[in-house]
């Protein structure tokens, strides 16, 4: 049998929660010594089972609390909105869901941390232990891995946050624009080339006279001058966008300024549709 101390009551039913479903016994009590009140979770687990709990409770509840306290203590994030903006980013660190980003949290990989300082807590030697003191003495390899991890996230979050600006920026710029043209192609393929409403590619030295950035607006961000310059240049009432890769950053910018006006479709379509045009002729 193993009991495991704990401060906070919260803690203790929510790991007895995580506990009840991998082992047959567990139960929690209170107890008192020295007019300090804990609350023990008492189990027949195997180390294995145990240590599988420990591993989930941190991962998908302790390092939540844990980043929040570093989120408003060490870097003044007060808003909870704010806050559950950066877990977020932070959720898909841990789960290496950010392309950009995987080298980084490969080189610091948090989970394989939580697993390393697992392995070395040998729970059989500690018929009887407490949840705080593992946390303050076995896991400080962790806890330096998570604020780094945080420190991603903030970054991220904020270029988020810029990106937004600069979409709402241009998008508001855009709505004080005259459309030059009703439609134009584009073509997004190893490159991003433009056509015209008989097919025609606008080479790209046109493209460079049509985009001239004071005209467009004033940003801190880089805006390619063969590629986005020239759309809001023109500010189309449609664009016709074929791509066979949709995540592409250069099409979720083109859809999230343009909005309605970006008609989205397959790659093969426009050579279909070049086909049927040449065939006409």
């Amino acid at each position: 049998m193993i009991e495991i101390q704990f401060h906070d009551q919260k803690d203790a039913l929510r790991f007895l929660r995580i506990l009840k479903k991998q082992v047959k016994y567990a139960e929690s009590f209170d107890r008192i010594d020295d007019d300090n009140k804990c609350i023990i979770v008492k189990t027949d687990g195997s180390s294995k089972e145990i240590k599988k709990c420990l591993t989930a409770f941190i991962l998908h509840i302790k390092t939540d609390d844990w980043a929040r306290e570093i989120l408003k203590n060490r870097y003044f994030y007060m808003d909870e909105l704010e806050q559950r903006s950066i877990l977020e980013i932070l959720h898909s660190l841990v789960e290496e869901e950010r392309e950009g980003l995987t080298t980084l949290t490969k080189e610091i990989n948090i989970k394989s941390c939580l697993t390393e300082c697992m392995n070395n807590f040998i729970i059989e030697q500690h018929k009887e232990f407490s949840f705080d003191s593992f946390v303050t003495f076995r896991l400080k390899s962790f806890i330096g891995k998570l604020i780094k991890y945080i420190e991603l996230s903030i970054d991220e979050y904020k270029m988020e946050q810029e990106y937004q600006v600069f979409i709402h920026t241009l998008r508001n710029s855009l709505s004080k624009k005259a459309a030059k043209v009703n439609h134009i192609h584009v073509l997004i393929d190893l490159e991003i080339q433009f056509f015209d409403t008989e097919y025609r590619e606008i080479p790209q030295q046109e493209l460079m006279m049509l985009y001239d950035q004071k005209n467009v607006v004033s940003s801190t961000h880089y805006i390619d001058p063969y590629s986005l310059g020239p759309l809001l240049a023109l500010a189309p009432k449609t664009i016709f966008l074929y791509t066979e890769d949709r995540e592409l950053p250069i099409v979720r910018t083109i859809l999230n300024i343009f909005e309605e006006r970006v008609q989205l479709l397959e790659k093969e379509q426009f050579f279909l549709r070049i086909s049927t045009q040449t065939e006409m002729k």
